[in-house]
């Protein structure tokens, strides 16, 4: 089964946490390579004859214009979200909660829901890359000013989240956050949050709440559904009153990429709910006003499948991945489709793509381990699948898919080994048999893999790696929201 696929088996709807990104990429900051290619090449010149500097340099200059230039696109293309220091009573600063330290806290809470938020899609809350401030020799100008002028000529602002806290009484811990927008597609909507009591990170996580719920509100539907998810109720039982009052929110506004999105989330919520006839109907009439959504194209294929027209499903999908705002999930939901269909080339050819345009994508490793272990591929499977628990330490489905390629190599103290990480984590990613596999094989563990096995059980599952603490500068002129941004695409 999928990766993406919830304890009741709902094909593709997703339960795991956004893509760490940059901060589990094994390069570690983005512009290593290339400012070590750029000291090898400033070396390599310094040690030629003199010369050639004057028909080198002209090009050294060149390709350093071009890649600045190349920067500057990118960050002005990059949509900031950003959390300048709020402005809180000095009760709060007693008690350790300065107005840099609630925006730090308010920015990491925000983070945290938007890595668990991937159940529903949703447009994109990027990576957390840390770009270098890049400043010009001899001018009064760097890359972030450079890229906040271009921003202002485009109208391309950041969204600012400005939260101002008052206290209601002044012998009682009763508090009240304003919380206003300011830039992106919802600007000027602001909105209230109360609190009473003395768990003060309680009331910054209802500030974050509020804060997406104004800001990035699709996201903020997915995190919901994934925490319903989590609770697995029964179809009959799960509650998605939160998630359709955010959806008809975001729909009574002007249309706009936004009201796509939520379009595709209220289809993609009833697909999990068994009601893929509904999700059709809603998702073609939703296509005669975004025809070229890649999106809406892949909740009509995900639809389809459900309902078993595997050929219908193939074509929309297809359709989606042709389209000229696809995303690697479009094309990871292609191959998802196509391996389940028993077509493991094609599975395998969409992975590959999915894989250049968003790589280390955890749901894109585990479907291509699993095609791979269709294929009698073990090895390159297990690879995928290592580095898929690498990235998500909590994901018992590739544990199990890495177990059962252990088995077929008939790596059985392997497979057991897996199966029981699997079976710890999740046991109804597990058949009976190797639910059977797992416990015999922790019981004739020897005696360094036993002592291996009870540290292991006091490490609980986590829902998200640890956040990266690397944030975007994009605002020189004020440091202090510098320090508090998250990347919206």
């Amino acid at each position: 089964m999928s990766s993406v696929q919830s304890q009741r088996r709902v094909p593709h709807l997703r339960n795991r946490p956004l893509r760490r990104g940059v901060a589990a990429r094994d390069g570690g900051h983005p512009f290593a390579a290339p400012i070590s290619l750029g000291w090898r090449t400033a070396g390599i010149i310094g040690r030629g004859p003199k010369e050639l500097w004057p028909y080198v340099l002209p090009w050294v200059f060149a390709l350093v214009t071009i890649a600045f230039f190349c920067l500057v696109v990118r960050g002005v293309m990059t949509r900031q979200l950003l959390v300048p220091p709020v402005e809180a009573p000095q009760s709060l600063a007693a008690r350790g909660y300065t107005p840099n330290f609630l925006a730090e806290r308010i920015m990491s809470s925000m983070r945290l829901i938007g890595q668990d938020a991937e159940s529903i899609p949703h447009d994109t809350l990027a990576d957390n890359d840390a770009q270098p401030d890049i400043q010009l020799p001899g001018q009064e100008m760097s890359y972030a000013s450079t890229v906040r002028f271009v921003k202002g000529i485009v109208r391309r602002t950041d969204v600012v989240v400005r939260v101002g806290i008052t206290k209601l009484d002044e012998r009682a811990d009763s508090y009240v956050a304003h919380v206003q927008i300011e830039g992106g597609p919802f600007d000027s909507r602001e909105s209230t949050v109360s609190f009473n009591g003395n768990d003060l990170e309680a009331f910054v996580h209802e500030i974050a709440i509020k804060a997406m719920r104004l800001a990035e509100p699709n996201i903020l539907a997915s995190h919901l559904f994934s925490e319903v998810q989590k609770t697995k109720c029964s179809l009959a039982r799960c509650n998605y009153d939160d998630i359709l009052s955010i959806y008809n929110e975001v729909l009574a506004m002007p249309a706009s990429e936004q009201s796509e999105w939520a379009l595709a989330g209220k289809s993609w919520l009833l697909a999990s709910q068994g009601r893929a006839k509904e999700a059709e109907q809603q998702t073609r009439e939703a296509l005669t006003v975004y025809q070229n959504s890649a999106i809406l194209h892949a909740s009509l294929g995900i639809a389809l499948e459900q309902q078993h027209r595997i050929d219908d499903a193939l074509e929309a999908l297809r359709a989606g991945a042709n389209s000229r705002s696809t995303t690697a999930e479009n094309l990871r939901l292609l191959g998802d489709v196509l391996l389940h269909a028993g077509r493991y080339l094609e599975a395998l050819d969409a992975f590959r793509q999915a894989d250049r345009m968003k790589p280390d994508s955890v749901d894109n490793l585990h479907d291509w381990g699993e095609a791979l272990v269709a294929m009698g591929q073990y090895d390159e499977a297990i690879n995928k699948l290592s580095h898929a628990v690498s990235l998500r330490p909590d994901l018992a489905p590739s544990y199990a898919e890495w177990g059962r390629a252990l088995e077929k190599k008939g790596d059985m103290r392997g497979a057991a080994s897996k199966f029981a990480e699997a079976l710890r984590l999740d046991p109804g990613t597990l058949s009976a048999g190797e639910s059977r596999i797992a416990r015999f094989g922790a019981a004739l563990q020897d005696p360094d893999d036993a002592g291996t096995a009870r540290r292991d059980t006091h490490v609980q599952p986590v829902s998200n790696p640890p956040a990266d603490n690397r944030l975007e500068a994009s605002q020189p002129g004020d440091p202090n929201l510098q320090r508090n941004a998250i990347r919206l695409a």
